[in-house]
């Protein structure tokens, strides 16, 4: 067992290669097999070998990230404290006019006074395809278990959660602060939706200790083109 360790070690570590029809050891930077002269191949060169590389982006250039290309990673990452406001079903007390609830405006006031907080001062909407995460920790039911890991299967429905975090990041408002520049950038999420419960008992890694969301933006990668299926 020691002999066929240490001939590995030749082999991954000095260099060393075995002959592909006798398979006998060979020193580096041997050109044929000193027993049955057959030809060896030329070592790959280091710099041959691949390298790896960064994700090509959707955003068409540097200007698209916005703010996003100063950010580690072109990602942003905050969270918002609150219970989570649901946005769907609205009332319309006169034609064309549209009013949500004031918990909503509240929450969503919430939600885009924290990413404001997270992106500081200076910061341009990203106008590029765009991927969103998001973790909803919602209060965790009376009639639940106190001790046990159950799933958030209940109400609110999770799209709706969502709709109100991506009209906080680009309200209509003109003049309000703007992650990116409209909520069409989004293109899908990279992590979740999801909800949970608090942690610790809670469903997900990004869970909070307390009613809230865990937000995350990025750059969508390039598209691929779809693959045949034969």
């Amino acid at each position: 067992m020691s002999s066929e360790m240490d001939i590995q070690r030749l082999i991954t570590e000095q260099g060393y290669r075995p002959c592909p029809a006798c398979r006998t050891v060979l020193r580096p930077g041997a050109t044929h097999c000193r027993y049955c002269n057959t030809p060896l191949a030329a070592p790959a060169a280091a710099d041959a070998q691949p390298k790896p590389t960064r994700p090509r982006l959707a955003a068409a250039n540097e200007k698209a990230l916005g703010g996003l290309r100063h950010l580690p990673g072109h990602r942003l990452t905050f969270t918002v404290i609150g219970k989570p406001i649901t946005q769907g079903s609205v009332s319309t007390p006169a034609p064309g006019v549209v009013k949500h609830s004031p918990e909503l405006h509240a929450w969503r006031s919430a939600v885009n006074k924290a990413a404001a907080k997270a992106c500081g001062s200076g910061w341009e909407p990203a106008n590029c395809p765009l991927l969103i995460s998001a973790v909803f920790t919602l209060p965790r039911p009376v009639s639940a278990p106190k001790t046990k890991i159950i799933h958030a299967a209940a109400k609110p429905d999770l799209d709706k959660l969502l709709r109100a975090i991506n009209d906080a990041l680009s309200p209509k408002d003109k003049q309000a602060f703007r992650v990116y520049t409209e909520d069409s950038r989004i293109v899908g999420c990279d992590i979740g939706p999801f909800k949970t419960y608090p942690a610790p008992l809670a469903t997900h890694p990004w869970a909070l200790t307390e009613p809230g969301v865990a937000i995350a933006i990025s750059p969508a990668p390039a598209a691929a083109k779809p693959q045949d299926n034969a």
